[in-house]
C-alpha cells in the first residue's frame, strides 16, 4: 500500500506506524547510543527477532558507568535466553545495541570462564556476571538476575532452584569454598520457598530474618 503525497513523492503506507513505534520504543528505552540502538532495532524488526526495547521507562535512569541497568539486563535476557548457547559475536552485538562497552562485555565473558579460545557459552553462565557488573553487592546482583528472568511483573517471583543456582555462581565468584553462612542462607531460602509454591521474590533476599548472603 502506498500513500500518495504532493508531487511525485510516494510514502509507503506502513511507514507512519513504523516510525511511531520506533519513536515510542526509543523514548521507553533511552539508549545511550541512539545510532547503534536504531541499527539493532530495525535489524531485529526485519528479522522478526526480539527487539532491544525495555518493558518500561527507567526513570530516573539508573547511573551506570558501563551501561548495564536492570532494564538493560532484562532486554539482554529476552534477546539471548532463547538460544542454547551464545557466541562471543552475538553477545557483543546485542550489548553494543544497548550501549554496553566492549570492555565490559569482555569482563563478563572472562568472569564466566571464557577466553580467547571460547567460541560460545550458555546465557545462564553469563547472566549472573552481567548482573554483578551492574550492581554493588551480591544481594543486589541476585535481585537483578531475578527481575531480568521473571515472567511475573507484579511479584517478580522466580523458581527457587533457579535462584539458588545463580546464587551459587555469584557466591563462588568471590569465595573458593562455601562457608557456614552460605549453607545457612541456602537452607533459609529453600525453606521460605516451601511456603510460596517453590518460588522466591527479590524481597525475600532482604528479609530481616534472612542470613547474610555474602
Amino acid at each position: 500500500m502506498v500513500v500518495s503525497t504532493v508531487g511525485d513523492a510516494r510514502v509507503p503506507g506502513p511507514l507512519p506506524r513504523i516510525l511511531k513505534d520506533y519513536t515510542k520504543a526509543a523514548i521507553r528505552t533511552q539508549p545511550r547510543d541512539l545510532l547503534a540502538w536504531s541499527a539493532a532495532y530495525f535489524k531485529a524488526m526485519s528479522l522478526g527477532t526480539v527487539p532491544p526495547v525495555k518493558d518500561r521507562l527507567e526513570f530516573p535512569v539508573p547511573e551506570s558507568s558501563n551501561g548495564l541497568t536492570p532494564g538493560v539486563l532484562r532486554v539482554l535476557h529476552r534477546q539471548l535466553n532463547g538460544e542454547e548457547n551464545v557466541s562471543w559475536d552475538k553477545l557483543q552485538e546485542v550489548c553494543e545495541g544497548m550501549g554496553v562497552p566492549e570492555s565490559t562485555v569482555k569482563e563478563i565473558w572472562r568472569r564466566a570462564g571464557g577466553n580467547d579460545d571460547t567460541n560460545e557459552m550458555s546465557w545462564e553462565a553469563l547472566l549472573p556476571h552481567a548482573a554483578k557488573d551492574a550492581s554493588h553487592s551480591l544481594v543486589e546482583a541476585l535481585q537483578m538476575v531475578m527481575t531480568a528472568m521473571t515472567d511475573d511483573h507484579v511479584t517478580q517471583r522466580v523458581p527457587v532452584t533457579v535462584v539458588l543456582d545463580h546464587y551459587k555462581i555469584l557466591y563462588h565468584d568471590d569465595n573458593i569454598q562455601a562457608s557456614d553462612t552460605y549453607d545457612d542462607a541456602r537452607a533459609y531460602l529453600a525453606d521460605i520457598a516451601t511456603y510460596q509454591d517453590s518460588y522466591l521474590t527479590p524481597s525475600d533476599l532482604t528479609r530481616p530474618s534472612c542470613p547474610p548472603l555474602e
